[in-house]
């Protein structure tokens, strides 16, 4: 019995890929002959879902029920924000004028209003186009999306959901599909393999870069002849941490868990991370800190089991 385990170890650690955490796990928990190995797979998850891919040679490196099509929350935004890139024709200093269809009003089952991530405006205050773009993505403030969705020119009786299904297509999102711009829908669904392609395009875009890498961000709201400052904070609270998640959307709804989709540089490996559906905001970058670890400490331990092999 020993020795087939230990064959099965060798097997499993020279594979060039370790997405059977489970499988490896069960197997030590339930065999006697390993009673106090710390050897794992990886970390246990309460994320319903869970993707990592080398960004660089785009080798699945991990992974968890990675093509179950869940809700993805606000990790939306990161669409919205590429259709509205593709689609505008603004100067970024332009200013808008906030409407009563930007406005974010929402509801559960039950009749409780829910109080969404969303900029403090009102009916007629002024703000500029990299203003609401920035605040989409740093905040993820609803109203912010649902602006730049109107500011999005369509024709031949398009919707801007429409646009962003389209998009989805042209990426290979085949498992994905929108019903609006902001993520407050659950029917706005896909699954960890198509958002790595979109975390792919959507880091193709200097403009969402920048964003993203903001830790605080300061905006100019004007009311009443009056001009105001708003701060805003990224919810990534991962950003600029050893692991130093870039590039990242988080999202959450009661039918969605909790939700992260960016880009990891740990010890120059440049990782795309998922996480669907963990238990708790806590949980969610946790999952998504051990997952980055283990898999580039994984990796250094190979390289120098190999050199002492050599």
């Amino acid at each position: 019995m020993l020795f087939v385990t230990l064959s099965t170890i060798f097997f499993l650690i020279s594979s060039p890929l370790l997405p059977q955490a489970i499988f490896w796990d069960n197997l030590i928990e339930n065999n006697s002959s390993f009673p106090n190995s710390s050897y794992s797979l990886g970390p246990k998850l309460t994320a319903k879902s869970a993707l990592v891919v080398d960004f660089d040679s785009g080798d699945i490196l991990f992974e968890k029920d990675s093509t179950k099509i869940l809700p993805i929350a606000s990790i939306t935004k990161l669409m919205t924000a590429l259709v509205f890139l593709e689609k505008n024709s603004k100067k970024w200093d332009e200013k808008i004028v906030v409407s009563e269809e930007d406005l974010v009003k929402w509801s559960n089952n039950g009749g409780e209003e829910i109080q969404p991530a969303r900029l403090s405006i009102k009916v007629g205050d002024e703000l500029n186009i990299q203003d609401v773009f920035y605040s989409g993505l740093i905040k993820s403030a609803n109203n912010a999306s649902k602006i730049l969705a109107r500011l999005t020119p369509t024709c031949c009786g398009q919707t801007f959901s429409d646009l962003m299904n389209n998009k989805a297509r042209s990426l290979g999102m085949v498992n994905t599909y929108f019903a609006e711009p902001t993520g407050l829908s659950p029917i706005n669904c896909s699954n960890a393999r198509d958002l790595s392609r979109l975390i792919r395009a959507a880091f193709d875009q200097e403009k969402i870069r920048d964003a993203l890498s903001h830790n605080t961000y300061n905006i100019k709201i004007k009311r009443n002849g009056l001009s105001y400052l708003q701060r805003l904070y990224n919810t990534d609270k991962l950003l600029d941490s050893f692991i130093d998640i870039k590039g990242a959307k988080t999202g959450y709804l009661e039918e969605s868990g909790y939700c992260l989709a960016g880009i990891s540089n740990y010890l120059d490996k440049n990782l795309i991370v998922i996480i669907l559906g963990a238990r708790t905001d806590e949980d969610r970058f946790q999952e998504a800190k051990s997952l980055i670890w283990w898999i580039v400490e994984q990796e250094q331990l190979k390289k120098e089991t190999n050199v002492a092999r050599d």
